[in-house]
Formats: C-alpha cells, sequence, structure tokens
C-alpha cells in the first residue's frame, strides 16, 4: 500500500481516477472490488450501516488498496477512531462553515499540528509501531465535501484553509442546496462546479467528484480533469446488472411465444 504522502501526491498528480463507493457491509465485496483493478476504494459510513468495526475488517480484506472512508460528518472521537484503523484519508460530509473546515483539520492532526489523539489501533500496527506512525499520522489525506449552499458561498475561503488537502463534489446534494437542476446539460449548474474547481485548483488542491454507473454523459466530468471520480456504488452495480440481465431476458422470453 502507498504511504498517505505518496497516496496524496499519487492524486495530485492524476485525473480522472476510478474510485467505487463501498456501501454493503460485508467485507468480501471490497475484496471482491480490489480484484476489478479500481485505482482505490471509498467507504461510505454516511448514508450506510458500515460502522467502525466494519471498516476496519473492510481495510484487511482491500489487500493492499488505498482506501478512504467517507465518514459520518464533523464527530472529534469518530476522526480519531477512523484514522486509527489505517485509511489512507477521510472524506468529511455536511461542511457548512470554513471553522468547521479547521476543526477537521485539527481533529485530524495530531499535536502540535491539531487536537488528535492517537491509540494502539491497526494504523500503529496496534501501538508497536507508534513512534514510526506518529511520524506519518498527520499525511493522512483529509478532504472535506462541498454539498450545501453555505459551504458553496465561503468556498474561496474553504480551499485556502491551512492543511486541508482537497474538496470533495457532492453534486447531488449541491444541486438540491442551491435549487438549481442536478443536470451536466444546466449551465447554472455548471457554472456552479467550475466555480468551487477554480478554488481548488487555486489552492493546489485534490478535486473529487461522485457519478453515478447510470450515467452516459461523462464528457463533462472528464473535461474537467478531476483527480478522481466516486463511480458509482456497488448496490448500483448490482442493481443496474440485475435489470439489465433481467429485462434482457424477459425480452427474449416474450419474443418466443
Amino acid at each position: 500500500m502507498l504511504k498517505n504522502q505518496d497516496f496524496k501526491e499519487f492524486l495530485k498528480s492524476s485525473t480522472s481516477l476510478l474510485a467505487p463507493l463501498i456501501s454493503i457491509a460485508d467485507p468480501s465485496v471490497s475484496e471482491m472490488m480490489t480484484y476489478l483493478s479500481p485505482d482505490f476504494l471509498i467507504v461510505d459510513m454516511e448514508h450506510s450501516v458500515i460502522d467502525i468495526p466494519v471498516l476496519q475488517q473492510i481495510l484487511m480484506a482491500s489487500r493492499q488498496m488505498p482506501v478512504i472512508a467517507r465518514i459520518r460528518g464533523l464527530e472529534k472521537n469518530e476522526i480519531k477512531k477512523v484514522l486509527d484503523t489505517g485509511v489512507s484519508g477521510i472524506i468529511i460530509p455536511g461542511i457548512e462553515t470554513v471553522e468547521e473546515v479547521r476543526q477537521a483539520v485539527s481533529f485530524s492532526k495530531i499535536p502540535p499540528a491539531g487536537v488528535r489523539g492517537v491509540g494502539p489501533g491497526r494504523a500503529s500496527k496496534y501501538g508497536y509501531r507508534y513512534k514510526d506512525y506518529a511520524k506519518e499520522a498527520n499525511k493522512s489525506l483529509v478532504m472535506v465535501q462541498i454539498e450545501t449552499r453555505s459551504a458553496f458561498d465561503s468556498i474561496e475561503k474553504i480551499a485556502s484553509t491551512p492543511g486541508l488537502d482537497g474538496c470533495f463534489i457532492g453534486p447531488v446534494d449541491l444541486s438540491a442546496s442551491l435549487q438549481i437542476d442536478f443536470s451536466w446539460e444546466s449551465e447554472e449548474f455548471l457554472h456552479s462546479i467550475d466555480r468551487i474547481l477554480a478554488s481548488v485548483i487555486k489552492n493546489d488542491l485534490i478535486s473529487g467528484i461522485y457519478s453515478p454507473l447510470s450515467n452516459i454523459n461523462l464528457s463533462p466530468i472528464l473535461e474537467r480533469k478531476f483527480n478522481f471520480i466516486m463511480f458509482g456504488t456497488d448496490r448500483e452495480a448490482i442493481q443496474l446488472r440485475y435489470l439489465e440481465s433481467m429485462e434482457f431476458v424477459r425480452r427474449m422470453s416474450k419474443s418466443r411465444r
């Protein structure tokens, strides 16, 4: 697995990396995903039932593949425990203000850069390599999710927050918050995305965005050269494949009557 700093440099130097979103609380799903050779995995703790013990099992099942956790929200103990599992980084959703971004950075860094405590968890080899881990701990990826009107209005200040590594755009919730259509053919929507992306690029941050597997208009995303794309979910992949296959069989069945 890439070290945290190497992983951040890998993200920053790349475009359109593909990272499936893991939402099924079964480590074998993540293990299976690694055999499909995605660039890395993102575990969804925000909208799924995945908790910290399951996250740790997913990390073990993911072999040497980097894993980012999208956590539940801006919670000090949650951030500490998630980072203790050994994830390569975190995405913090629900951010509203610059002060919350500062807190997110502080909660993610050990002193003197922040207030995070480090326990004898998996990241430090259960305490056996604590001193080695302490040298690397502050290099874990810290991103915030831009999905609210308040965060959008403050994006220039948010993106310039010291210690922040990147911004991830949640386009569905963002469009709802801004009360505009979630459509890559909408000029208003594109203008909103471009404003966020401009601030991210100006501050040399990592950029990411979500796209469902069902999205057939990927050109606007690829043209904007996001560093990575959260590319659909495991649940969506199952649904789409089964629906497609069942519809195919039913059409064949009808044609034979």
